[in-house]
């Protein structure tokens, strides 16, 4: 019998090592994510929608592709606390200083220069921005190394904006970044 608190969590969401590697570092950071109103960046199909909606009160689940709104749909049905929501590119629709979190897994990289400052604009004084993203370096598989963004790289750019780093984790072909809009 598998003793795993997140065993369960894994079953369902039908998970790689790789993935699991990433619900138990989201398992382990929870009291950075506990938000009332949080926003899921670049969601996709929705996968790490299902998770942080454990944590947030009301989960905004966004993206620019007409195929990932489809697909979270189809994913996140029945759960009520996600409202799903087609972006522009450019920016966020939501109030300033309106949201406690925003997450971007495996995204902050597609996003337009100067995202970060929309990102900053709807983070209420207490909110956080965390980045699950690839590490500049080559991987088996993944988006090309030209286009990812090193550790210091999102640090740099957060930290024009105000934000202060207040956790980094390494997670193999990965990292995480999370920065507070308060110093901590």
């Amino acid at each position: 019998m598998n003793n795993d608190k997140n065993s369960h969590a894994h079953d369902i969401l039908k998970v790689t090592q790789v993935e699991k590697q990433f619900i138990d570092a989201i398992e382990e950071n929870s009291r950075y994510i506990r938000a009332s109103e949080g926003v899921d960046l670049g969601a996709g199909g929705g996968r790490f929608s299902k998770i942080l909606s454990r944590y947030i009160g009301k989960l905004y689940s966004v993206d620019v592709s007409d195929e990932a709104i489809a697909a979270m749909r189809r994913n996140l049905a029945g759960l009520e606390n996600i409202e799903i929501i087609k972006v522009p590119r450019d920016a966020l629709p939501f109030k300033d200083s309106s949201i406690g979190l925003v997450f971007a897994a495996n995204s902050f990289h597609d996003v337009q220069t100067g995202y970060e400052r929309e990102i900053s604009r709807v983070l209420n004084s207490d909110g956080r921005f965390i980045d699950l993203d690839w590490k500049k370096e080559e991987t088996a598989f993944g988006p090309p190394v030209s286009i990812r963004f090193s550790e210091n790289d999102v640090i740099g750019k957060l930290e024009k904006q105000g934000l202060v780093l207040i956790k980094k984790q390494d997670l193999g072909t990965h990292y995480m970044l999370i920065f507070s809009k308060a110093k901590i």
